[in-house]
C-alpha cells in the first residue's frame, strides 16, 4: 500500500504535464483550422483552402469532363479527354490523357500531364445552333486557361480588374465562385485572390469597398469594373 502511495503524487505530475502541453497546443490548432474554414467561407484561395476545396469536390457538375486542346512547352498540340484534377500531395492541377492506341496493360497508357509541361490548355465552348433540323457547328470558340504556377488560370472576368478561375467555366450557372484563384489590375502582375490584394486594386471605390466589407468579393470586382467604365466614359 506504501508502495502505491509513493508512485502517486509521481503520476498526477505526469498527467498534469500531458493535460498542460495539450492545452497549450490546441489554440494554435483550432486557430489553424478556423483560418482554413475562414479561407473557404470568405474566399481568401489559399493554398490550402483552394487545394483541399477541389481535391474534396473534384467530380462535382462544375468540373466535368472536357475535351481540351494543350498546348506542350515545345509547341506540339494534343486533344486530351479530362477533368480539371488535382494532385493533393504536389498542390497541382493536371489532365489524365489515356492513350487509346496502347494496351490498358501498357504503363504508358495513362499520362499526367501538370501546368509547367503545358504552355496553355483550351476548350471549345462554341454553342450548337439548329437549322434545317441538322446540327451546325458554329465557329471554335476557344476558353484559354493559361499555365501559371501550379494551375491552369482562365479568364473569366475582362475589365480594369481581370478574374481567372482554375475550372473552364465561364461564368454562368455551371461557376463556382470557390475557383476563383487570381486577380489583376488592367495589364499589371496577376495576384493571389483575396481581400487584401483586392482592396489595394478598388482604391477608394465606395461601392466595392461596401461589397469587400460584405465579403462578397467578386460584386466587389463587378462594381469597380462598372464604375470605373462610366467613369471613363463621362470623360
Amino acid at each position: 500500500m506504501k508502495l502505491v502511495h509513493k508512485y502517486i503524487p509521481a503520476l498526477f505530475l505526469i498527467t498534469l504535464a500531458s493535460i498542460s502541453y495539450a492545452q497549450s497546443g490546441l489554440p494554435a490548432v483550432n486557430s489553424t483550422v478556423n483560418r482554413q474554414n475562414m479561407d473557404l467561407q470568405m474566399g481568401n484561395q489559399t493554398p490550402f483552402a483552394m487545394w483541399s476545396f477541389w481535391s474534396n469536390n473534384n467530380k462535382s457538375t462544375n468540373n466535368p469532363e472536357y475535351t481540351f486542346l494543350v498546348t506542350m512547352l515545345n509547341g506540339t498540340k494534343k486533344e486530351v479527354k479530362s477533368r480539371i484534377y488535382v494532385d493533393t500531395y504536389a498542390h497541382k492541377s493536371y489532365l489524365l490523357f489515356v492513350d487509346q492506341s496502347l494496351s490498358k496493360a501498357d504503363t504508358n497508357r495513362e499520362q499526367v500531364i501538370y501546368p509547367e509541361q503545358t504552355i496553355e490548355i483550351a476548350r471549345n465552348i462554341a454553342a450548337l445552333s439548329t437549322k434545317k433540323q441538322a446540327q451546325i457547328v458554329s465557329a471554335p470558340n476557344y476558353y484559354t486557361g493559361i499555365a501559371k504556377d501550379s494551375c491552369w488560370m482562365f479568364k473569366f472576368i475582362s475589365g480594369h480588374i481581370n478574374a481567372y478561375s482554375l475550372l473552364s467555366e465561364p461564368e454562368g450557372k455551371m461557376f463556382n465562385p470557390k475557383s476563383i484563384v487570381a486577380i489583376q489590375l488592367n495589364n499589371g502582375a496577376i495576384v493571389q485572390y483575396n481581400e487584401e490584394n483586392l482592396r489595394a486594386m478598388v482604391g477608394d471605390d465606395p461601392d466595392a469597398i461596401e461589397s469587400i466589407q460584405w465579403k462578397n468579393y467578386l460584386q466587389a470586382i463587378k462594381r469597380y469594373n462598372r464604375n470605373t467604365e462610366r467613369a471613363k466614359k463621362k470623360e
